[in-house]
């Protein structure tokens, strides 16, 4: 399938603000970077918070879709816990820059009211298997958000030293941290 000039400015958007951030990245690197004049980002956008707010609902959903929903409900805890770590590093490999991109941008200021009720959907859904998870007594009883936020640090300190060239995330690796990370949870 042909890409699109509009598939190129997110292609380029993606890329720049995952690297540089909102505020780093102007219309004109933009348009540079996707090969396209300036005005024809205005024609696919109202603006630049248009692009970010486009590329933020897209993956966060697509995020949700591939690891959130791809996990079956019947597992049993450590093995969903374990399939749900495997599926964030297999879409950190699918998507590269997409949860750089969302992890630097989920609580701008810029971020619309769409964009931040599927954030909010997101984090129910998380809230949620946390909650029926300890209520399984299959993990410990802290705060949800407190919980989440071990597992996704550990899970963005382990992509970013794999960028940084400092560790390599094999299979076997992440079954390894997966395991030390199950430790850290479970009841």
């Amino acid at each position: 399938m042909a890409s699109t000039k509009r598939d190129d400015i997110e292609r380029a958007a993606l890329a720049l603000f995952a690297e540089r951030g909102f505020h780093g990245t102007s219309v004109p690197d933009l348009a540079d970077a996707a090969g396209v004049g300036a005005g024809t980002i205005y024609r696919h956008f109202d603006n630049k918070e248009g692009v970010v707010n486009a590329l933020y609902q897209r993956w966060k959903v697509q995020l949700g879709q591939e690891v959130f929903e791809s996990v079956p409900d019947d597992l049993p805890w450590r093995a969903r816990i374990r399939e749900l770590w495997r599926a964030l590093f297999l879409f950190n490999r699918n998507h590269p820059g997409a949860l750089s991109f969302l992890d630097l941008h989920h609580h701008s200021g810029y971020l619309d009211a769409q964009s931040q009720q599927i954030e909010a959907q997101s984090a129910m859904a998380f809230f949620g298997l946390v909650a029926a998870a300890q209520a399984a007594e299959a993990i410990v009883d802290l705060p949800a958000p407190a919980i989440i936020a071990m597992v996704y640090s550990g899970f963005l300190g382990l992509i970013r030293a794999e960028s940084e060239g400092y560790l390599e995330l094999d299979d076997a690796m992440i079954d390894a941290t997966f395991d030390r990370v199950w430790a850290m949870i479970r009841v």
